[in-house]
């Protein structure tokens, strides 16, 4: 009985041992992690978006992917995964002259599987090696998950040169972040652990959205019942000038020390600052020829001007050796935009002197545009630039008022080439040149203005023509002024209220029109309306009035009231498009002394700053799946989309008041002007 006995136990070995070894072929896991052999790696496979262009190499445990122009390049295998687990897939990346689109990361593309694809942290540039991770948790029913080393993405193809090596993908439990594949083709953000991890994470998520309408609150509060109330009492300070600009010094230092927190907490909006670094690569490594025509390229929608201004701030930090996705590079690509608020804020204060104001006011001025919170968050925390856009139309405005036609119309044509959104002031502008034509020679400076504006575009874009035609620069306003064919991208407006977030903007609304429609009816009649306030006031002076007449006030008052009207009621707006209002009626209330316009404007600064933090926020990768679109989000914007709608005809009454008051009434508070 022994022998037998002792033969059943060896069989049942061999079938135990040949049943693991049938079960690891069936569930290998992660296959040839140390990437060996040349060429292809043995177990990986290539995938790319365009066909040619590019090549994929192995050697001594490195995998070298360059792409010579645009490209979506996937080093993948498709790896058994048990379901509702979490993962951590781990490599060491390196990078020269990624340029552009997601650079190169570790992904997880079940696209073609579920509808879902994650990404890690990209990397951009020029970098050495650089261990990266991706925690990621599968669906319930989720069995397979395709690894990819990569260098691009969808819809954000990269050029260069990306390496890998040590690659592993390893299960965890240690109670981290992780992004939850399975779910509809949208990842979600999860917690390794329990449910109720999850939910508590979710929480809290969601309750960034609560701390954004307290911050909200408290900024309105300070910016109302601590400055607007008190003007009169700020206007009293016993200042010298020298003391004057030694506090505006420190405010400007302070202003700069707040925005470098800013960016080190929020590191930039991700898909803005990957524009930045991507497209400042490219110019400064492949010059600007090419920069709007080369594979790729061709969703690049904003105009030549600022690109240049990319290039030269990423051929400075290369000569610096700072490293790219650092906070030291980010902060640097914020800069522009913080020195162009320190201009602006010169520029209201240079006004201000000018217009008999206190030093004490003239201080506050200045630092209401240090300081002020919309300002802060684009320029410090998001990393755009409508405050150069907003220095330039300023400049162009006031070289007018100034009576200095061509430098006023070459201004405008740099702020064109800045940001396409210039062109909305267009009309206003062309009125105010228009209606101060009083002689043969203001004539001729006016057709001198707009040559000079043309020029201005055509030297700037010039650079970037390549094999183009003469006319690619119109082609490329049209092509950008419908690329987000949507009632509203984040723009938390009266289409926002009406429900138009993000829904595209032939959809139906009041009456059977569409978003388009009613947005194109009210765009037309922003335009108008602000025309005949200038003709009004035209009107007055060709009818001996000369006294009603409230001077170049009237043309800044209409600019504002054209773009505060149209990001109200216009599709296709854009949270940040409304910025320039916020300064020009503080403008329009240091030429009038009319302080109910600084009023208007802190209102517009608060509500716009919730709508900026909320917009960034819910298209951040850490809370877009979980916030976007939930109960929370959407209070938050029906709450915005409503002060704001208010905040626009609380400005229409004040305009259409001041613009009725006669002129000594309008300016009869001097005690607000002069301290």
């Amino acid at each position: 009985m022994k022998k037998p006995i002792r033969f059943l136990i060896i069989i049942s070995a061999l079938a135990a041992l040949f049943s693991g070894t049938a079960s690891a072929a069936l569930d290998p896991g992660l296959v040839n992690g140390e990437l060996a052999g040349q060429g292809i790696p043995d177990g990986w496979e290539v995938l790319a978006y365009e066909a040619e262009g590019y090549s994929v190499t192995a050697e001594n445990g490195e995998v070298t992917i360059t792409a010579r122009g645009e490209n979506d390049i996937r080093l993948q295998q498709n790896v058994k995964v048990d379901a509702g687990t979490t993962y951590r897939l781990t490599a060491d990346i390196a990078a020269e002259n990624v340029i552009g689109g997601k650079g190169a990361t570790l992904s997880i593309d079940n696209f073609s599987l579920d509808g879902t694809y994650i990404y890690s942290a990209n990397i951009i540039g020029n970098t050495d090696w650089t261990k990266v991770e991706l925690v990621f948790r599968t669906g319930a029913e989720q069995t397979v998950v395709n690894v990819a080393l990569r260098l691009g993405g969808y819809s954000e193809m990269s050029s260069g040169t990306a390496r890998f090596r040590a690659v592993t993908l390893e299960e965890t439990s240690s109670g981290e972040m992780a992004q939850a594949l399975g779910n509809s083709g949208m990842a979600l953000l999860e917690t390794a652990g329990s449910d109720e991890l999850n939910e508590a994470r979710q929480i809290q998520l969601k309750s960034f959205l609560h701390l954004f309408i307290v911050i909200t609150v408290t900024v309105g509060v300070v910016l109302l019942c601590l400055v607007y109330r008190n003007l009169d009492a700020i206007g009293r300070w016993t200042l010298t000038e020298k003391r004057r600009r030694q506090f505006f010094l420190l405010a400007v230092l302070a202003g700069l020390v707040l925005r470098s927190v800013l960016c080190s907490a929020w590191g930039g909006h991700d898909s803005d600052m990957s524009c930045w670094i991507g497209w400042g690569n490219y110019i400064a490594q492949y010059g600007p020829k090419d920069f709007y025509t080369a594979p790729g390229h061709e969703w690049y929608d904003y105009p030549p001007g600022y690109m240049l201004i990319l290039g030269f701030i990423t051929k400075l930090y290369s000569f610096l050796h700072i490293p790219v996705g650092s906070s030291a590079m980010n902060f640097g690509y914020m800069l522009p935009a913080y020195a162009a608020d320190v201009c602006i804020g010169l520029l209201m204060m240079k006004y201000a002197r000018k217009n008999g104001f206190s030093e004490g006011l003239i201080l506050l001025v200045g630092a209401l545009a240090v300081f002020n919170p919309a300002a802060v968050m684009l320029s410090g925390a998001w990393g755009q630039i409508d405050s150069i856009l907003t220095l330039f139309l300023l400049l162009s405005f006031t070289e007018l008022m100034e009576n200095r036609r061509i430098s006023a119309g070459a201004i405008y044509g740099l702020a064109i080439m800045i940001k396409w959104q210039a062109l909305i002031y267009g009309p206003v502008l062309a009125a105010a040149y228009l209606f101060r034509v009083r002689s043969k020679r203001d004539a001729l400076e006016t057709i001198a203005a707009v040559a000079s504006a043309l020029g201005v575009i055509f030297l700037i874009s010039l650079p970037f023509k390549g094999g183009q035609d003469a006319f690619w620069v119109v082609r490329k306003f049209l092509t950008a002024s419908g690329g987000y064919d949507y009632a509203s991208v984040e723009a938390y407006n009266f289409l926002a209220l009406c429900g138009g977030n993000w829904k595209q903007s032939t959809t139906r609304i009041l009456g059977g029109i569409t978003y388009k429609t009613f947005g194109t009816i009210f765009i037309v009649g922003a335009v108008l309306l602000s025309i005949l306030m200038q003709t009004r006031e035209a009107y007055l002076g060709v009818t001996g009035k000369e006294k009603q007449k409230k001077g170049f006030s009237v043309d800044l008052l209409a600019a504002a009231f054209c773009m505060y009207m149209i990001f109200t009621f216009g599709h296709y707006m854009h949270e940040r498009y409304v910025f320039p209002v916020i300064f020009l009626l503080m403008m329009v209330y240091i030429l009038s002394g009319e302080k109910k316009f600084l009023l208007c404007s802190l209102l517009l600064s608060t509500v716009l700053l919730l709508n900026e933090m909320t917009a960034m926020y819910v298209i951040s990768n850490l809370a877009s799946a979980i916030v976007r679109g939930g109960r929370e989000h959407l209070s938050v914007v029906t709450a915005c989309s409503i002060m704001e709608t208010v905040s626009f005809f609380l400005f229409a009454y004040i305009a259409e008041v001041w613009l009725k008051t006669p002129v000594k009434a309008a300016k009869g508070k001097e005690g607000v002007r002069h301290g």
